[in-house]
């Protein structure tokens, strides 16, 4: 039978399965409403390392007889974890491409350099630069070009994380565009762990890409002859 019971209080733990489904009231109360007498539908245990949940879990089954079982919280959201997997997995690629494209961009752009900078080079060539000279010329101009759009990235995506939540309800509310349905991903916000090893070797593999991305137009330029780059000067 329905049982009237008065709210003492509103919590919120930021996971929106517990947020919006679930309710606590005492002990006896819950068996009253579910007329479970002295029985209970399940204990629920906290460890206090979250990655000894398995070992924990071995411990207690070795106390318990079938139809009773025990699960760890990544059992329970076994199905979300591969989702994550799965997409941390196409996104590595996808901001892979998105860097290799940068670095076509800028190869594409030196080498317009070198075709619009054919004469000097070859005055330069003529007043006796080596070719590493010259290699180095093009080498520095993709560093530069390289450094500052990594630090400018690191910059922007730095601050993106910090204001992420802000940014996903500004989308939201003027945009309409839900980038984390909270029905979907159960937060209520979006979380972010920034691991430090993993942005720096983010920031010195695009900076790599795009440094020797310079390689190709800066061996074109190296390998130019003067005599033909002066003959119609």
């Amino acid at each position: 039978m329905p049982k009237e019971l008065t709210v003492t209080g509103i919590f919120e733990t930021g996971h929106y399965e517990h947020d919006s489904n679930f309710l606590l009231v005492p002990l006896y109360i819950g068996q009253e409403l579910y007329g479970l007498g002295d029985a209970l539908h399940g204990i629920t245990v906290k460890t206090n390392d979250p990655y000894a949940a398995d070992e924990v879990k071995r411990a207690i089954e070795q106390f318990l007889q079938a139809p009773e079982y025990a699960q760890t919280w990544i059992d329970l959201n076994k199905q979300l974890f591969e989702a994550i997997r799965l997409e941390r997995n196409v996104m590595f690629f996808l901001l892979f491409f998105i860097v290799v494209v940068a670095a076509f961009g800028i190869m594409s752009t030196l080498i317009t350099v070198t075709v619009q900078k054919r004469r000097e080079i070859g005055i330069v060539k003529a007043l006796g630069a080596n070719i590493s000279q010259i290699i180095w010329v093009f080498l520095g101009q993709g560093t530069v070009v390289g450094a500052f759009g990594t630090l400018t990235g690191l910059g922007l995506g730095m601050t993106l994380i910090r204001y992420r939540n802000e940014f996903s309800h500004w989308l939201a509310r003027t945009l309409h565009i839900e980038i984390f349905p909270r029905e979907v991903y159960q937060f209520s916000e979006i979380p972010a762990q920034v691991v430090p090893q993993d942005v720096a070797i983010i920031c010195v593999s695009a900076f790599l890409i795009c440094a020797f991305a310079a390689l190709i137009p800066a061996y074109f330029a190296a390998r130019l002859d003067p005599v033909k780059a002066l003959r119609y000067e």
